[in-house]
């Protein structure tokens, strides 16, 4: 099927399954109001691990105009025989916090309990070893590539880097791999490839995403595709994997269990070792669980921690930092040279950015560089002032020059000319792009836009060069910007990123490790301060100064003289706060009447006052609105959100609830065509009963810090 076909094929799909899509969400409201149970599977498909505030917003999505119908839901839905307590709630003596309990359904226990089992299998069959002669050869051919590339004779594969292909290339068929962002994982795959070629083995690669699948092939030579396209190839009965196959997964942090526990399965069903090269702290998995770490963490895995990406010492450093949960003092590395800047709003913080992207393109014309954000809508803001400001300084009047021409795409309508950077949105076989891929628009023809891929280290027999047929195929954008998702495993000179409050610290580890040279983070001044009670917690609070001065005690006559501020909120909300040693404080600060300030409670102190009681004096400090914006930005962008799984939590929790009991309930959420047949396949092939061979396992990989021993939640 050809181009054309393809793309009207995709049309015509689209338009019936947005009306499919409506109709599955009105039976599924239908449903789970009938049967709340079922909400189960909906959290399920996101969250292997949840507690009673997600499954209370779930049902909240479907049943919200009758409390009484709500709470009798929620009810059924905490004692459905299909929901697991993997740890009860639990009470901080110290503290008084309460930390919830811990659930999970029966189907996502049978998942990720299969792969732990599949796992231990595979790592005790000794079947896919490589002989040492050829992996001394592949080193010894990869340190001369290095040194042909730098020009620097005493420059090679660093010794972790030969730790670690001498890990994937042993006996054991199950490896893993965690890199760090940067830290030459692509070098390390292109020797541990010759060496398993010479040894008569045919490596094959995958990925997530469309744009990882073809960098994987790129940097290391391993043939690769999605992992969507080898799932279609199995449902099609074309087995490519046998006992001469060695599977590498990039980015196989990003893999959901339900995904992943289909392709272990597999190799351990076909003969193959697998390969899992990722990092859990980068982007979490789309899907339930976290399944990387889980391996990781139950085998050991070699590490490659060595940052080699960015090119300054301290760079370096920080990226260190931000992959070891650090953040602040990644942050903090950035601001102290000069990198961190803060707008007064949105539109100001997106404004700098183009200046610094354009000032960039004219300092550094031959380097690349790309514009990052979280949201869409500040990613379509960026490009389209980007691109704004380059037809100002570039090509005045090309328009009338008839350069420039507007397409229909799938977000709308774009105007595309000569020099445009491009994105593309979609996998095409027949165009031979990626999601994800960029380009630079040589050309544009009525029907048709010609565009120079991106990418250095291409086949001989691949042009670069593809014509795109817009009419058939519309899922493109400016390229300039782009979400801070497509950029994982990209690397840049330099980068420019706009933060946001939706951003955590996974978010941020990828934005600020893409560069070569230098990146800087831009945000909104106000987006980051909390006037409702400041990031210093209940220490102080921050608004806009309405008033200060002298005065009685809480202004009552006859009370003694104290001093007070009057700050405030978001919400057009005042408070007041009074401290004798506010004045020196404020006076110290000199704040304008109007400015956003914080007040930061320092300490306190019993004093004996004139009369003989006594008092509690505090002590002050005044934060002004650049400390306190990026106090907050560093809580921010600091935050977890990691994903959990079963797997972390110990056996003992089977004794609390029956287990062992056959499943309860039947799944009739409509769940999306690709999600569901995921989770069936998961069924099928967890239900397959695998031999393993004996063996001692080869030393020298990293051992769990904190869960090594944790056992797996059983279901027996």
């Amino acid at each position: 099927m050809g181009v054309h076909a393809v793309q009207m094929e995709r049309r015509g799909l689209d338009v019936s399954r947005e009306r499919l899509e409506a109709d599955a969400a009105l039976r599924n409201a239908d449903l789970i109001r009938e049967k709340p149970e079922q909400v189960l599977t909906i959290i399920s498909g996101e969250k292997s691990v949840f507690d009673r505030h997600d499954v209370a917003r779930t049902l909240h999505r479907y049943i919200d105009d009758d409390a009484q119908a709500f709470q009798n839901a929620f009810a059924t839905v905490m004692a459905s025989p299909a929901l697991v307590e993997l740890q009860p709630e639990a009470i901080d003596r110290e503290t008084g916090e309460i930390a919830l309990a811990r659930y999970s359904t029966r189907e996502m226990v049978a998942v990720e309990r299969g792969v732990a089992d599949a796992v231990a299998r595979l790592i005790e069959a000794r079947s896919h070893g490589v002989d040492l002669r050829h992996v001394d050869r592949a080193m010894e051919r990869q340190d001369a590539a290095i040194r042909r590339g730098s020009g620097d004779a005493s420059v090679g594969l660093s010794q972790e880097q030969r730790r670690a292909i001498e890990h994937v290339t042993g006996r054991e068929r199950i490896a893993v791999v965690v890199g760090y962002a940067g830290a030459g994982k692509s070098t390390m795959l292109a020797a541990a490839r010759e060496a398993w070629e010479a040894e008569g083995y045919r490596v094959h690669g995958a990925a997530l995403s469309g744009k990882a699948a073809e960098g994987l092939e790129e940097s290391s030579g391993i043939a690769s595709r999605t992992l969507s396209s080898w799932e279609m190839s199995w449902q099609n009965d074309r087995r490519l994997l046998d006992r001469s196959a060695v599977f590498v997964i990039d980015e196989a942090g990003m893999v959901g269990s339900r995904q992943l526990a289909r392709f272990v399965a597999e190799a351990e069903q076909q003969g193959a070792k697998i390969v899992l090269v990722g990092d859990h702290e980068q982007l979490q998995a789309i899907g339930a669980g976290a399944p990387f770490r889980a391996i990781a963490e139950q085998i050991g895995h070699a590490e490659l921690s060595d940052i080699r990406r960015q090119r300054e010492d301290w760079q370096r450093e920080a990226s260190v930092a931000f992959a070891t949960h650090r953040t602040g003092e990644g942050l903090a590395a950035y601001q102290d040279h000069g990198a961190i800047h803060l707008a007064d709003g949105q539109d100001e913080a997106r404004a700098a950015i183009v200046r610094s992207y354009i000032e960039d393109r004219e300092a550094h014309p031959e380097a690349s560089r790309v514009a990052m954000a979280h949201r869409r809508v500040d990613v379509q803001a960026l490009n389209e002032g980007i691109r704004a400001a380059l037809q100002d300084r570039d090509r005045p009047g090309r328009r009338e020059e008839g350069g420039e021409r507007t397409f229909e795409t799938i977000n709308g309508l774009r105007a595309f000319s000569p020099g445009d950077r491009i994105v593309f949105l979609e996998n095409n076989r027949d165009l031979r792009v990626k999601n994800g891929m960029l380009g630079t628009v040589e050309s544009v023809e009525p029907n048709a836009i010609q565009v120079r891929l991106d990418g250095k280290d291409w086949r001989a027999d691949e042009a670069r060069t593809v014509i795109v047929p817009v009419k058939d195929y519309q899922a493109i954008d400016h390229g300039y910007a782009t979400t801070i998702h497509k950029n994982q495993g990209a690397t840049d000179d330099r980068s420019f990123v706009l933060a946001s409050g939706t951003m955590d610290r996974h978010l941020t580890y990828v934005a600020m490790t893409r560069h070569r040279d230098g990146v800087e983070l831009h945000a909104a001044r106000d987006a980051f301060i909390d006037k409702q009670a400041g990031p210093f917690g209940q220490a102080g609070q921050a608004g806009r100064l309405v008033e200060h001065g002298p005065a009685p005690y809480e202004h009552q006559a006859g009370n003694r003289g104290s001093y007070f501020v009057t700050l405030e909120g978001t919400g057009g909300e005042t408070r007041t706060t009074w401290g004798v040693d506010l004045e020196q404080a404020m006076a110290q600060a000199a704040p304008a009447i109007g400015a956003t300030i914080g007040l930061v409670h320092q300490g306190s102190q019993t004093v004996r006052l004139p009369d003989g009681t006594e008092a509690q004096r505090h002590s002050w400090s005044v934060r002004d609105a650049n400390e306190l914006a990026l106090a907050g930005l560093e809580a921010r962008l600091s935050r977890s959100g990691a994903k959990e799984t079963t797997l972390d939590y110990p056996r003992d929790f089977a004794e609390r609830r029956g287990i062992a009991e056959a499943f309860g309930l039947r799944n009739d959420i409509e769940l999306p065509r690709a999600e569901a047949s995921r989770v069936e396949m998961a069924r099928q092939d967890l239900a397959i009963d695998h031999g393993a061979d004996g063996g001692r396992r080869r030393g020298g990989i990293v051992r769990s810090r904190s869960r090594s021993t944790a056992a797996a939640p059983s279901t027996d």
